[in-house]
């Protein structure tokens, strides 16, 4: 509640409908297009351009989530004491700059330096697009603008890979690559146009050297969290044409392998818009169970899935699994955390989703080498049942506030929106 020019206490307004919002949700959106278009094409250009296996694929895809985990949580201290735009701009020309390198210098030179920088620029602008929502929106808002904004992510895992395979089947791999740096550049447009957030205080120095000890304390359950699940969309992102072109499924058509990808963004957009409202009703601690017990079995399913009906069952359930997880997780991540210290925060628990996509993508290379990809499912399965477990052991609901306290009381730790203007700020 906020209080009117009348003196009136009127509710604050419902972020989903600004501008600012809709801007942060289209970078979103062609940040993980840029991200699915170029991925599940790099087994199939290391086989043909590179002369490489499996294994190597694995590493090339892992190069750039290895990279995100260093660059999350730098970029997010460096967003908090520089400022959102002029570090979220760096990081989309750096990822241009690395999807250029790959269209230019098809080698194995080019593509280590070019997935390196693709994952560090990439990564530094999520992680800032994501810690200026979060500021942008109200504390009674977070759940909803969370589980709306996450669209923007399965939108662009819908759209991406079909483009993806599209370009690469008429022009080549080199013509999704350059596609790929302009659809990076576009975002740095759609950045230079965001409102400034306003930043908070700057924290003394004495008190600097803690925020990344207390920030890691914060997040390390959600994170461990969501580097089990990312797992799964790491190798799903890597190895799923692989995996279904073994059984006999084309990679393109309406049932194709890569239309998989759709019918898993899509159930994540229907799941997400019928249980958008479901963290902030049952909890985000439920609402992860929840999420994990469906994320195992639709994995499961997938790993044995003959055909691609099968498999579109599979990530039906996966789909589902994914679309309260996010906000669920981004809820947990947030609630500890010191204003000051907020996009440090998240960028510590979005480096966890790095490590989690690059162990699927390392998981996936060694063990399709090794065995089959249907190992590799399962036990990306099983992982999930041990993220329950750290979840059923260390994860706790917070507590109801006590009627009519107020979110900055002393002595509690102020929540990430309170005190934090975003761009929509008063």
């Amino acid at each position: 509640m906020r209080a009117g020019t009348d003196g009136v206490m009127t509710s604050p307004r419902d972020v989903t409908r600004t501008v600012p919002f809709w801007l942060l949700f289209a970078a979103s959106t062609l940040g993980a297009m840029t991200n699915s278009a170029s991925t599940p094409i790099i087994p199939g250009y290391v086989e043909r351009v590179l002369g490489g296996d499996a294994s190597l694929s694995g590493v090339l895809i892992s190069l750039s989530a290895v990279a995100s985990m260093v660059a999350m949580p730098v970029a997010g201290l460096l967003g908090d004491r520089r400022g959102y735009r002029a570090v979220a701009l760096a990081g989309g020309g750096t990822a241009a700059l690395g999807m250029l390198l790959l269209a230019a210098v098809p080698s194995l030179w080019g593509a280590g330096p070019a997935r390196l920088l693709f994952g560090l620029g990439n990564a530094a602008a999520m992680t800032l697009v994501m810690a200026w929502l979060v500021a942008l929106a109200p504390t009674g808002q977070r759940g909803r603008a969370l589980s709306v904004f996450g669209l923007s992510v399965w939108l662009g895992l819908a759209v991406g890979p079909q483009v993806g395979v599209a370009v690469n089947q008429a022009v080549g791999p080199a013509g999704v690559f350059a596609l790929c740096a302009a659809l990076e550049v576009a975002t740095v447009v759609l950045v230079a146009w965001l409102p400034r957030p306003a930043r908070p205080p700057e924290a003394p120095r004495s008190r600097r050297a803690g925020a990344v000890r207390g920030s890691f304390r914060a997040v390390w359950v959600p994170g461990v969290v969501a580097a089990a699940a990312w797992c799964g969309e790491g190798l799903m992102l890597g190895f799923l044409l692989v995996h279904l072109q073994a059984r006999g499924v084309p990679a393109g058509g309406v049932t194709g392998a890569a239309s998989v990808f759709a019918v898993f963004s899509v159930s994540v957009i229907g799941a997400r818009i019928a249980l958008a409202g479901l963290p902030d009703r049952i909890g985000p601690v439920r609402a992860t169970a929840v999420s994990l017990c469906a994320l195992a079995a639709g994995l499961t399913t997938m790993g044995l899935a003959p055909n691609f009906w099968v498999a579109a069952a599979a990530q039906v359930l996966i789909g589902i699994g994914f679309s309260p997880l996010y906000p669920s997780l981004t809820m947990l991540a947030a609630r500890g955390l010191d204003g000051a210290n907020q996009a440090l925060g998240l960028g510590l628990f979005s480096s966890f989703t790095g490590l989690g996509y690059a162990g699927g993508a390392l998981v996936g290379g060694l063990v399709i080498a090794a065995a089959s990809t249907g190992w590799a499912f399962l036990l990306v399965a099983a992982l999930q049942v041990a993220a329950l477990v750290v979840v059923a052991v260390f994860a706790r609901e917070a507590p109801p506030d006590r009627p009519g306290a107020a979110p900055g009381r002393p002595g509690a730790a102020p929540d990430l929106a309170d005190g934090v203007p975003g761009p929509a700020a008063g």
